[in-house]
């Protein structure tokens, strides 16, 4: 079964396990919390800092916006939003679970998605409501889920009526693992290895003694598949050998690539064009 019919098959699989008896507790049995979160506990009419808080019991997880061979990819409808100009979700850089025959990335305990709102007129209210579609998956079970959020700010007071909420550390936390580009782009170069199959050969430098090689994901076309990386070095280089389910790889030619590099204590994504 080729991967993109397992990810179709792994779907309806889980669609069936959410209709069968039982699975519903479950389900919510793998979400120990679920809210839309802020920073601070008033707006001042520019942009805000939220979150979506999502909770996970131990052996449960949750999935990125490209979840892979059989995750299931989330959705969100703010369109029921009030004094919303504009919602923008940014992504956390995830882990990658390998599994024989199927490679996934998400999310486990927790994930908490930095939120970046606008608001239309900033001296209204703000209300966010969200309706997500998305999925928690143990060991055993995928179930999809899902739910409808609300989240109401006002605007602050000339008389400094904002202050920072319990969740405000966790969420620049968070944002502090959204992937940004490095100072250096070329601390990362690609090709493809010509003794191999299609393999793409991906060298870091800047890694010496004492740093530990970040996990990389590669994060291409919708119609190839990446494997999991081999990591060996050369020196203060780490090479990245990378498996690649593609006919040939002049299919790539012209097409960005996103490589996302991440460490303990801070994710880049780096895009490279392919020639």
């Amino acid at each position: 079964m080729g991967r993109r019919n397992l990810r179709l098959f792994s779907l309806l699989c889980a669609a069936l396990f959410l209709l069968a008896p039982g699975t519903a507790a479950a389900g919510m049995n793998g979400v120990t919390r679920l809210a839309l979160v802020s920073a601070s506990t008033a707006h001042d009419g520019g942009p805000l800092l939220a979150g979506i808080d999502i909770g996970l019991a131990k052996g449960w997880k949750t999935y990125w916006r490209e979840p892979g061979d059989s995750g299931i990819a989330p959705t969100f409808d703010w369109s029921q939003s009030e004094n919303v100009a504009d919602v923008e979700v940014r992504w956390p850089a995830p882990q990658r679970f390998d599994e024989p025959g199927d490679i996934t990335f998400g999310y486990r305990n927790e994930l908490l998605l930095p939120l970046r709102v606008v608001p239309q007129d900033p001296a209204l209210p703000v209300t966010l409501r969200l309706s997500m579609f998305y999925g928690v998956c143990s060991d055993k079970i995928c179930v999809p889920r899902e739910a409808e959020l609300a989240l109401a700010l006002p605007p602050g007071t000339e008389e400094g009526g904002i202050a920072p909420t319990p969740d405000a550390a966790r969420l620049r936390a968070a944002l502090g693992r959204v992937p940004v580009a490095p100072a250096d782009p070329d601390m990362l170069t690609v090709g493809w290895r010509a003794d191999a199959a299609p393999t793409l050969e991906v060298r870091l430098a800047q890694c010496g003694t004492g740093c530990t090689p970040p996990a990389l994901i590669v994060d291409g076309p919708p119609n190839v598949w990446f494997g999991t990386p081999e990591v060996t070095r050369e020196r203060d280089t780490v090479l990245y050998s990378v498996p690649a389910e593609v006919l040939s790889t002049a299919m790539l030619d012209g097409e960005e690539i996103a490589f996302i590099l991440s460490g303990p204590d801070k994710a880049f994504v780096l895009r490279k064009t392919m020639r």
